[in-house]
């Protein structure tokens, strides 16, 4: 919010009406910079971003505006007893992000303590605006969901994710695609006539894998050979990444979650950064006591 004054200074009238002073806010975004990068030295407003959603709220005369907070790239220190992948699960990206951040690097050869790597940024994983107002929690250690709308639970039920030789990654993702009825398929399906695909129904994608191999949540998952995943039970990892909800309530996320829905999923390796991660969190801790 802002006041009266601080509001009209950024408005100015010209042959197309009511428009945004950019010099003026410009000043504001990047007080708005500043004021993150106390905390955060990563995060910042990004001024285009920001002016073109303001121009639009003054064409569109509404009442407010989303400004997207953004996270610059880093770099990681290399500390004892890592890896790629674990550097990559505890940072919260799928490993392909860390390779592709890092061209050239041979991950066959073990890392040396204390030499540094790139670390990409989180928004490689968010390309849409965050829906505000609704996210997904998922915790991998106690295979349990919550969806949030405005703060409050609308969805809470047990799941399963991707079992200890294709596990689900953790880290902040959100809702990239709908597809009420995805294939999918892995080399353990294979024989030497050739691979079976299964069926996926309710799928939603979260995260890219391998390039062109996306894990994401569904609903029952039908084998080529007429049975279901898990017989259709949830509650252990068994899936090959996604993460499985019975089927009925797979739909009903299908159906309530937006593209551009934030997707957070903790585990032990990867605490919540939000407050209604947290907030899950400590829910499943008094749950398992």
């Amino acid at each position: 919010t802002t006041d009266r004054d601080t509001l009209t200074s950024w408005l100015e009238v010209d042959e197309d009406g009511l428009s945004l002073r950019k010099d003026i806010f410009a000043a504001f975004v990047q007080a708005q910079t500043d004021s993150l990068a106390r905390t955060n030295e990563l995060r910042y407003v990004e001024p285009v971003d920001a002016m073109d959603k303001m121009q639009a709220a003054i064409t569109e005369q509404a009442s407010s505006v989303n400004i997207r907070v953004h996270y610059r790239s880093s770099i990681y220190t290399v500390q004892p007893g890592d890896s790629g992948y674990v550097i990559a699960r505890r940072a919260g990206v799928p490993f392909i992000q860390l390779q592709q951040a890092n061209p050239g690097r041979d991950w066959d050869v073990p890392l040396v303590v204390g030499e540094t790597m790139n670390m990409p940024s989180p928004d490689l994983m968010i390309p849409f605006d965050p829906v505000p107002n609704k996210r997904i929690v998922v915790n991998l250690k106690t295979q349990s969901l919550v969806a949030y709308e405005n703060g409050q639970p609308v969805f809470s039920w047990l799941i399963s994710s991707g079992m200890d030789r294709a596990p689900t990654n953790p880290g902040i993702y959100q809702i990239l695609s709908h597809d009420p009825v995805a294939t999918g398929g892995s080399f353990e399906q294979c024989t030497a006539l050739g691979c079976a695909q299964w069926t996926m129904y309710w799928f939603m994608g979260i995260y890219e894998v391998v390039p062109g191999l996306v894990n994401g949540f569904h609903g029952a998952v039908l084998l080529a050979n007429g049975r279901y995943l898990g017989d259709g039970l949830v509650g252990r990892p068994f899936t090959y990444g996604c993460i499985m909800s019975d089927n009925d309530n797979g739909e009903a996320l299908y159906n309530w979650a937006d593209n551009g829905t934030v997707v957070e999923i903790i585990s032990p390796i990867y605490e919540p950064r939000s407050e209604l991660g947290r907030q899950m969190l400590a829910q499943s801790t008094l749950q398992s006591q």
